[in-house]
């Protein structure tokens, strides 16, 4: 798989990460737990990180990225590094997509 196909990957995960943000947030709004989880120190300040890893796995690591191995080993430690690992790269490129979004919204303009 050639890095533009990874980078596409990646510009994907990020929008589909937003979509569910937006699901899951709407969901513990109308349950009345919102407020209580983003008290919670660490788990309120780190919310969209921790949804980001169990999005990536939820998908069951269906999106591979191969320059993210785990040294070739199958083991469930190096499986659940790789499935964390993909869950940070995601939550971190969203920056990355907010940016290409405005460009493109602004029509390439300088």
């Amino acid at each position: 798989m050639g890095w533009w196909t990874q980078l596409g990957q990646l510009m994907l995960l990020a929008i589909l990460l937003g979509a569910v943000m937006t699901v899951v947030e709407s969901v513990l709004r109308t349950i009345g737990l919102h407020s209580v989880i983003m008290r919670i120190p660490i788990i309120g300040s780190n919310f969209t990180l921790i949804i980001s890893i169990l999005m990536m796995w939820v998908l069951n690591d269906s999106y591979s990225f191969s320059w993210l191995s785990a040294g070739g080993l199958t083991d469930g430690w190096a499986m659940w590094l790789h499935i964390v690992a993909s869950g940070a790269i995601v939550y971190g490129f969203v920056p990355v997509k907010d940016a290409v979004v405005s460009m493109v919204s602004k029509g390439f303009r300088m």
